[in-house]
């Protein structure tokens, strides 16, 4: 056991899954969580936390000493800019937003002292929603971006720890910056989801009738919330806007390409991608034969 309780904020399908994973790891001997008692009791039902933790919304000291907030990018800023008084000495909060630069800004600001806080990213998450689907494998062999605070000794102890708490629950740790993470994710996420977007506006007036499983695969982003996306790009505005403008350059150039009857020009274009994807997949099955073999 590293912590003595581990209190989940945000019980939801991240957070539940994140709870169920710890606790088959025994990374803590106490599984608690706080959100609406709806939910709550039914992670208790469900058997995915012990009990609640009412310090945060009675304004008292909790007893976790490692906090895992679960929510969209704007909840947690909230949260970390107000449950300070209710945060043990020694504790480590870590998160699980999407964007990292303005909620690592305002642990800095807003926590106290004595609490670590430790930036935090898993890239794994299904279609569906709610503690319901929560899923103790949802983290196995995902990468998880960790935010390095190089600024003391004690910060690196911290995100050391919740490195080992990461391997715990089956995933990767990738260190990295919060400046490093939201440059990277908005090409690798943000825009996806966008371009996915983008592509079912276009298409509304078109016969679906002639769609088959490559349409299906593309748009499946487009089903994506905007109650949790709006967060997402609200803070990382300036990274996904000048994402955008590399793609949409590449984009003009392959639309001008197949006007021109350029042809080679676009199908050097499927071989830099080609490769891309090879790459990319060799990368996966490296990663995963390290995992198995514990490397």
């Amino acid at each position: 056991m590293q912590f003595r309780q581990l209190t989940v904020v945000g019980v939801g399908l991240i957070g539940g899954s994140f709870a169920l994973a710890a606790r088959r790891a025994g990374i803590a001997e106490r599984v608690t969580g706080w959100d609406s008692r709806e939910v709550l009791d039914r992670a208790i039902q469900l058997g995915v936390i012990d009990a609640a933790d009412r310090a945060f919304e009675e304004g008292r000291p909790s007893d976790a000493d490692l906090v895992y907030v679960a929510a969209p990018v704007g909840a947690i800023i909230e949260f970390l800019r107000n449950a300070g008084s209710s945060l043990n000495p020694g504790a480590i909060v870590t998160d699980a937003g999407s964007t990292k630069r303005e909620i690592c800004r305002a642990a800095l600001e807003s926590l106290p002292g004595h609490v670590r806080f430790v930036g935090g990213h898993p890239k794994a998450g299904s279609h569906n929603s709610g503690v319901e689907h929560a899923d103790a494998d949802l983290f196995r062999n995902a990468a998880y971006a960790l935010v390095v605070n190089e600024s003391s000794d004690e910060s690196q102890d911290a995100v050391d720890r919740i490195a080992d708490v990461v391997r715990g629950i089956g995933a990767r740790p990738v260190t990295l910056t919060a400046e490093e993470h939201d440059r990277a994710v908005a090409r690798l996420s943000h825009v996806p989801q966008l371009m996915a977007t983008a592509l079912a506006g276009s298409v509304l007036e078109s016969d679906l009738r002639l769609a088959g499983p490559g349409f299906s695969e593309v748009m499946r982003l487009a089903a994506s919330r905007w109650s949790v996306w709006q967060d997402i790009c609200r803070t990382n505005a300036d990274e996904i806007g000048a994402a955008l403008d590399e793609v949409m350059t590449v984009i003009g150039q392959m639309r001008s390409s197949i006007s021109s009857g350029d042809f080679a020009t676009v199908g050097t274009a499927f071989g830099d991608a080609n490769g891309l994807m090879r790459r990319f997949q060799m990368a996966s099955e490296r990663d995963l034969r390290k995992e198995s073999t514990g490397d």
